[in-house]
């Protein structure tokens, strides 16, 4: 076990490279009786996304233990506060006033267990589309808003029944959660990078933290030991902005793809936690969003414009002129439909989206696209072809036979749903697209309440909790859109009376 655990910290910290020095070496550490402690708490969070708020907050309620979350960065949020603030809910109000009416908990479910092409663990699904009311309800209750009579159907759902929220980020959803665990006695601490778990046995029993650290200088802060007496929860999100691992766990990876996470998302917890002999599944799986654009950076406002583009527009070839997928299938179909698109010397063919500017100029996601100029507007389809390259003849065949398509409901190319689709007219609002790296699917294989596996055992660690994007084994090949939020937030109910009942 020690030889396995010393490989684990050897190759952290030389795929971490310059992003974090090296993981300590626990195995080589003092035993755990010599640590002097300095301080102790019952619960320690590590991590403040939706899933670290939301266990903390929850934990807090259910137990009443005192819950401290750790940051290591300088801001509350991590990932999800530069998510797209969407949210999948069956039968939320909104859709029920759309008079959608037969969408279900197992529909959610179903959807997604197709998109996971027989990899998604079918009973955590279940039960996390079972608390999405409670989910959405928590929200309410904190203070969130969500954009007015805002229902529509994303990528890979049989319904609508994805909401957004007002701002169209998540943290709208973070400083909400945030604030109310303020109020009621949680204690958030920033810049505390967390060096190593402490274990006794098969315990984890507290953890060495580098607190005043500045990411990602290792040299700066001090260490100090926090116990922790009922347990860790690690929702400490994924790893999809550290490309050297990524690289390691998927070699065919596309290298030069952008990445939509903010700059933490690094993996270093999960790493520390297989030092320790937690289980990892899935760690292969790394999932790009198809609505990237590489007219900006990060995760951007192609997300949002695309929300319209997807229903109302088309996608097309900028080689071809034609249309090359179903714009409304799921991220995985997508984005392997999309990275087929290149030059002979096999750099991106940036595809391209367009819709009607006129029935969408004074929507924000328009406005802003336009402002930001990573969308244009073109009075014709000759513009639009001039402007990027694309053969004439073939872009306005392929617009006409759209347009046949929108008035008999029937895609004959890509079975795509017609419902939402418009007859194209000039005016038109267009931008560019490629894949981002986006979800990590792998992490830390839990049981169904959140317990994290020992790899030898395969039973829990005591009072060892992970939640969010830090797990794995979850969705399988494919996440669909809004299923993310739902997921953490809703983990963060489940593993609060999976603590609560550990302790009864």
């Amino acid at each position: 076990m020690q030889n396995r655990r010393n490989f684990l910290k050897l190759g952290a910290g030389a795929v971490l490279g310059g992003v974090v020095t090296a993981i300590p070496g626990t195995a080589l550490a003092s035993p755990c009786g010599d640590i002097k402690w300095d301080e102790t708490k019952d619960i320690i969070v590590i991590g403040s996304g939706f899933s670290g708020l939301s266990s903390a907050l929850n934990v807090k309620r259910t137990t009443g233990n005192s819950v401290l979350v750790l940051e290591k960065m300088q801001v509350i949020g991590g990932n999800s506060a530069v998510n797209g603030g969407w949210l999948a809910v069956p039968k939320n109000p909104i859709q029920l006033a759309q008079g959608i009416t037969d969408d279900a908990p197992a529909e959610l479910v179903k959807d997604q267990m197709i998109a996971g092409r027989g990899m998604a663990n079918e009973a955590m699904l279940t039960q996390i589309a079972d608390h999405a009311l409670d989910v959405y309800q928590l929200c309410i209750d904190s203070g969130v808003k969500f954009k007015k009579d805002f229902n529509i159907q994303v990528g890979g759902h049989n319904k609508a029944r994805a909401m957004r929220v007002e701002h169209g980020t998540g943290g709208d959803i973070t400083t909400k959660l945030y604030e109310v665990g303020l109020k009621e006695g949680i204690e958030y601490r920033l810049q505390s990078y967390v060096e190593d778990f402490i274990m006794d046995g098969n315990e984890i029993i507290g953890l060495k933290v580098r607190q005043n650290y500045r990411f990602p200088d290792m040299t700066t802060g001090k260490s100090v030991y926090i116990k922790a007496t009922k347990g860790v929860i690690i929702s400490a999100g994924g790893y999809a902005k550290n490309a050297p691992l990524c690289t390691v766990f998927d070699p065919s990876l596309d290298p030069d793809l952008d990445c939509t996470n903010a700059p933490g998302a690094t993996g270093e917890v999960m790493l520390t936690a297989m030092a320790h002999g937690a289980l990892p599944v899935h760690l292969d799986m790394i999932q790009s969003g198809h609505w990237g654009s590489p007219d900006e950076g990060g995760f951007g406002w192609s997300n949002a414009l695309l929300s319209i583009g997807w229903h109302k527009g088309l996608s097309a070839s900028v080689l071809s002129g034609k249309r090359f997928m179903n714009e409304r299938a799921d991220r995985k179909t997508c984005t392997e439909a999309m990275l087929k698109q290149r030059h002979e010397d096999n750099s991106p063919a940036y595809p391209v989206v367009f819709f009607n500017y006129l029935d969408h100029a004074d929507d924000d996601r328009v406005t802003r696209s336009l402002r930001d100029k990573m969308a244009w507007k073109v009075d014709s389809l000759q513009e639009l072809a001039e402007k990027f390259n694309i053969p004439l003849s073939e872009l306005k065949s392929t617009v006409t036979r759209f347009n046949q398509q929108v008035k008999t409901g029937v895609d004959d190319d890509f079975n795509r749903q017609m419902d939402t689709a418009v007859e194209l007219k000039a005016p038109f609002v267009v931008s560019r697209i490629w894949p981002k790296v986006h979800y990590c699917m792998g992490g830390l294989r839990t049981d169904i309440g959140g317990r994290v596996f020992d790899g030898k055992t395969l039973s829990p660690i005591k009072k060892m909790y992970a939640v969010g994007e830090v797990t794995g084994g979850i969705h399988g090949r494919a996440r669909l859109s809004s299923t993310s939020c739902l997921e953490c937030i809703a983990m963060g109910i489940v593993v609060s009376k999976t603590i609560q009942a550990d302790q009864a």
